[in-house]
Protein backbone atom coordinates (compact mmCIF):
# COMPACT_ATOMS: atom_id res chain seq x y z
CA UNK A 1 0.00 0.00 0.00
CA UNK A 2 2.86 2.39 0.82
CA UNK A 3 4.47 1.71 -2.54
CA UNK A 4 1.24 2.43 -4.40
CA UNK A 5 0.77 5.67 -2.45
CA UNK A 6 4.37 6.69 -3.21
CA UNK A 7 3.88 5.95 -6.91
CA UNK A 8 0.60 7.89 -7.07
CA UNK A 9 1.93 10.83 -5.06
CA UNK A 10 5.11 11.10 -7.14
CA UNK A 11 3.03 10.93 -10.32
CA UNK A 12 0.55 13.63 -9.25
CA UNK A 13 3.15 15.94 -7.75
CA UNK A 14 4.98 16.01 -11.07
CA UNK A 15 2.10 17.88 -12.69
CA UNK A 16 0.19 19.35 -9.72
CA UNK A 17 1.45 21.87 -7.14
CA UNK A 18 1.89 19.42 -4.26
CA UNK A 19 4.63 19.42 -1.60
CA UNK A 20 7.94 17.86 -2.54
CA UNK A 21 8.34 14.08 -2.84
CA UNK A 22 10.64 14.16 0.20
CA UNK A 23 7.57 14.64 2.41
CA UNK A 24 6.66 11.03 1.62
CA UNK A 25 10.07 9.59 0.75
CA UNK A 26 11.95 10.50 3.94
CA UNK A 27 9.54 8.86 6.42
CA UNK A 28 9.40 5.71 4.25
CA UNK A 29 13.20 5.45 4.16
CA UNK A 30 13.53 6.07 7.89
CA UNK A 31 10.96 3.34 8.54
CA UNK A 32 12.61 0.82 6.16
CA UNK A 33 16.16 1.87 5.19
CA UNK A 34 16.76 -1.35 3.26
CA UNK A 35 14.06 -0.24 0.76
CA UNK A 36 15.65 3.18 0.08
CA UNK A 37 16.78 2.35 -3.46
CA UNK A 38 13.42 0.72 -4.23
CA UNK A 39 11.51 3.76 -2.95
CA UNK A 40 13.77 6.07 -4.98
CA UNK A 41 13.09 4.00 -8.09
CA UNK A 42 9.32 4.10 -7.51
CA UNK A 43 9.50 7.87 -7.01
CA UNK A 44 11.49 8.17 -10.24
CA UNK A 45 8.93 6.13 -12.17
CA UNK A 46 6.07 8.24 -10.80
CA UNK A 47 7.91 11.44 -11.62
CA UNK A 48 8.52 10.20 -15.17
CA UNK A 49 4.82 9.45 -15.69
CA UNK A 50 3.65 12.67 -14.02
CA UNK A 51 6.23 14.78 -15.84
CA UNK A 52 5.00 13.33 -19.11
CA UNK A 53 1.43 14.26 -18.21
CA UNK A 54 2.48 17.81 -17.26
CA UNK A 55 4.50 18.14 -20.45
CA UNK A 56 1.50 17.04 -22.55
CA UNK A 57 -0.88 19.40 -20.74
CA UNK A 58 1.37 22.39 -21.42
CA UNK A 59 2.23 21.27 -24.94
CA UNK A 60 -1.39 20.96 -26.00
CA UNK A 61 -3.12 23.61 -23.85
CA UNK A 62 -0.50 26.37 -23.90
CA UNK A 63 0.23 28.96 -21.23
CA UNK A 64 -3.12 30.66 -20.57
CA UNK A 65 -4.24 28.08 -18.01
CA UNK A 66 -0.97 28.63 -16.07
CA UNK A 67 -1.94 32.14 -14.97
CA UNK A 68 -3.08 30.82 -11.59
CA UNK A 69 0.32 29.20 -10.96
CA UNK A 70 2.59 32.15 -11.65
CA UNK A 71 2.79 35.57 -13.26
CA UNK A 72 3.12 35.90 -17.03
CA UNK A 73 6.54 37.49 -16.51
CA UNK A 74 7.78 34.54 -14.46
CA UNK A 75 6.42 32.09 -17.03
CA UNK A 76 8.12 34.03 -19.83
CA UNK A 77 11.46 34.04 -17.95
CA UNK A 78 11.17 30.32 -17.28
CA UNK A 79 10.41 29.63 -20.93
CA UNK A 80 13.44 31.68 -21.99
CA UNK A 81 15.64 29.73 -19.59
CA UNK A 82 14.39 26.35 -20.80
CA UNK A 83 14.59 27.43 -24.45
CA UNK A 84 18.15 28.65 -24.03
CA UNK A 85 19.56 25.81 -21.92
CA UNK A 86 17.28 22.88 -22.81
CA UNK A 87 18.04 19.62 -21.02
CA UNK A 88 20.72 21.30 -18.89
CA UNK A 89 18.02 23.52 -17.37
CA UNK A 90 15.80 20.46 -16.87
CA UNK A 91 18.64 18.51 -15.22
CA UNK A 92 19.68 21.34 -12.89
CA UNK A 93 16.03 22.01 -12.04
CA UNK A 94 15.49 18.29 -11.48
CA UNK A 95 18.19 17.94 -8.84
CA UNK A 96 17.13 21.08 -7.00
CA UNK A 97 13.92 21.76 -5.06
CA UNK A 98 12.33 23.49 -8.08
CA UNK A 99 8.82 22.00 -8.34
CA UNK A 100 8.54 19.20 -10.91
CA UNK A 101 5.34 20.53 -12.39
CA UNK A 102 6.97 23.83 -13.37
CA UNK A 103 9.75 22.06 -15.26
CA UNK A 104 7.30 19.80 -17.06
CA UNK A 105 5.03 22.70 -17.98
CA UNK A 106 7.90 24.87 -19.20
CA UNK A 107 9.32 22.04 -21.31
CA UNK A 108 5.90 21.49 -22.88
CA UNK A 109 5.32 25.20 -23.45
CA UNK A 110 8.67 25.59 -25.19
CA UNK A 111 7.98 22.53 -27.34
CA UNK A 112 11.17 20.87 -26.10
CA UNK A 113 11.65 17.47 -27.72
CA UNK A 114 9.78 15.02 -25.51
CA UNK A 115 12.30 12.20 -25.06
CA UNK A 116 15.29 14.37 -24.11
CA UNK A 117 13.04 16.14 -21.59
CA UNK A 118 11.53 12.94 -20.17
CA UNK A 119 14.82 11.07 -19.84
CA UNK A 120 16.66 14.04 -18.33
CA UNK A 121 13.84 14.86 -15.91
CA UNK A 122 13.47 11.24 -14.77
CA UNK A 123 17.23 10.81 -14.35
CA UNK A 124 17.61 14.06 -12.40
CA UNK A 125 14.69 13.31 -10.07
CA UNK A 126 15.90 9.75 -9.54
CA UNK A 127 19.40 11.03 -8.68
CA UNK A 128 17.89 13.53 -6.27
CA UNK A 129 15.87 10.76 -4.61
CA UNK A 130 19.02 8.62 -4.32
CA UNK A 131 20.89 11.52 -2.72
CA UNK A 132 18.04 12.18 -0.27
CA UNK A 133 17.92 8.46 0.54
CA UNK A 134 21.66 8.36 1.16
CA UNK A 135 21.56 11.39 3.46
CA UNK A 136 18.58 10.00 5.38
CA UNK A 137 20.30 6.63 5.82
CA UNK A 138 23.50 8.34 7.00
CA UNK A 139 21.89 10.82 9.38
CA UNK A 140 18.40 9.48 10.06
CA UNK A 141 19.59 7.75 13.22
CA UNK A 142 20.49 11.15 14.70
CA UNK A 143 16.81 12.04 15.03
CA UNK A 144 14.47 10.13 17.31
CA UNK A 145 11.75 9.68 14.69
CA UNK A 146 9.28 8.22 17.17
CA UNK A 147 9.47 11.47 19.07
CA UNK A 148 10.04 14.03 16.28
CA UNK A 149 8.91 12.35 13.02
CA UNK A 150 5.36 13.71 12.96
CA UNK A 151 6.46 17.19 13.95
CA UNK A 152 9.19 17.27 11.28
CA UNK A 153 6.77 15.99 8.63
CA UNK A 154 4.18 18.60 9.62
CA UNK A 155 6.75 21.40 9.50
CA UNK A 156 7.88 20.26 6.03
CA UNK A 157 4.30 20.13 4.76
CA UNK A 158 3.45 23.57 6.20
CA UNK A 159 6.64 25.01 4.70
CA UNK A 160 5.84 23.78 1.19
CA UNK A 161 2.18 24.79 1.41
CA UNK A 162 3.17 28.31 2.49
CA UNK A 163 5.90 28.46 -0.14
CA UNK A 164 3.41 27.43 -2.81
CA UNK A 165 0.84 29.94 -1.51
CA UNK A 166 3.27 32.86 -1.58
CA UNK A 167 4.67 31.85 -4.98
CA UNK A 168 1.14 31.67 -6.36
CA UNK A 169 0.40 35.29 -5.35
CA UNK A 170 3.40 36.75 -7.21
Amino acid sequence: MKTIFLLLYSTFKAFLPLPSLEVILIPLIIETPSFALFYSLIGGIGTFVGGSIGYAIAYYLGSKWMDHLSSQDTIRKGMELVSKHGVIAVFIGGITPIPDFLLAYLAGLTRMNYWPFAITDALARFLRSILVSYVVILFGYVIDMDKWGSIISLVIIVYFVLKWGFTKEE
